[in-house]
């Protein structure tokens, strides 16, 4: 894991190019990479916020590296020109009000899916930053088992919404959305969006041709991140994990998310079925997600000891008992 971009250009005063608000499994890693290329910036910054963090908010666990991926309030953000990562908007528009601000949504259960695969996708080598790695780990447990476990309720439960409009009061970091705050919630969400300088959704196939022409540049596409090319740790069926009762509570997880989702694929795709592309996308993560088999370690030599090191170190962890 590396840290942070390091400051490259003058530190004094600089203003953002752009803002990149990277809601996680949102296409963001394939997008930010292509912005830094067509955007050339001097000063490129790399920060998370903890609006997404849950119950497992340790810092004190995390390696030096992982930590200083975080900024605790906006005033720690530093002078820059280009601004991205899994950081709010409450965030970043307190620090840099007059910056252009872009972000991307995606099928709200296409993306939580991701999110529980790559999970489930991590070795216990790639978690050796991030301490005992709880919010990681927990995604090897059943679909259903992970969309009920309160402690990162940020990540599956209306996380495009919360990402939108953190810090509202109605958010908490170990419990789920009430049902008598969803209307505030998505007005709040539609309403931030509506500040953003361009908005729109993984599934308009001319996302990244659309933001190059407001931005003035070409946008190049990068290969967009599929979680199938990434074998998981554990056995994954996600045919098998949809049971009825699993399928009810991944649309109760997702159902402000898929109104403010719906609300910009009627802005960006004018005439589209926003309930097949909903549809559509689900039918896909269930043929991508079929009955794939636990990996072996991989790569190199090196890499594979490693692998089967910290695989042994995890085992004998009793921090870790039940979350292996």
């Amino acid at each position: 894991m590396d840290a942070p971009t390091p400051p490259t250009g003058p530190a004094s005063t600089l203003r953002p190019l752009l803002v990149f608000n990277h809601i996680p499994k949102c296409a963001g890693t394939a997008i930010t990479g292509a912005l830094q290329a067509a955007l050339s910036p001097v000063r490129p910054v790399y920060y998370l916020d903890r609006a997404l963090v849950g119950g497992y908010d340790d810092f004190s666990q995390l390696d030096p590296v992982a930590r200083s991926r975080f900024v605790f309030s906006p005033e720690e953000l530093p002078d820059a020109d280009y601004v991205h990562g899994h950081i709010t908007p409450g965030t970043t528009m307190a620090r840099y009000p007059d910056a252009p601000h872009v972000t991307i949504l995606r099928n709200p259960h296409s993306r939580v899916i991701s999110q529980w695969v790559h999970g489930r996708s991590l070795t216990d080598l790639d978690l050796r930053h991030w301490g005992p790695a709880y919010a990681f780990r927990i995604a090897r447990r059943p679909l259903g088992e992970y969309l009920r476990h309160e402690m990162i309720a940020p990540n599956i439960d209306n996380t495009i919404t919360r990402f939108l409009t953190w810090p509202h009061a109605a958010l908490q970091p170990t419990a789920f959305i009430a049902e008598a705050d969803d209307e505030v919630l998505v007005e709040t969400a539609v309403k931030t969006l509506d500040s953003f300088l361009h908005v729109d959704v993984v599934e308009n196939r001319a996302f990244l041709e659309r933001l190059g022409e407001k931005l003035g540049v070409t946008v190049a596409g990068g290969r967009l991140n599929d979680r199938s090319a990434h074998p998981p740790v554990v056995p994954t069926d996600l045919a098998g994990e949809l049971d009825e009762e699993t399928r009810a509570l991944l649309d109760h997880r997702t159902r402000l998310d898929r109104r403010v989702w719906a609300h910009v694929v009627e802005q960006v795709m004018p005439g589209a079925d926003a309930d097949q592309l909903l549809a559509d996308g689900l039918a896909d993560s269930v043929r991508r997600y079929r009955e794939l088999p636990a990996r072996k370690p991989q790569g190199s030599l090196v890499r594979r000891t490693a692998e089967r090191a910290f695989a042994l170190k995890a085992r004998l962890d009793p921090r870790l008992r039940g979350f292996r």
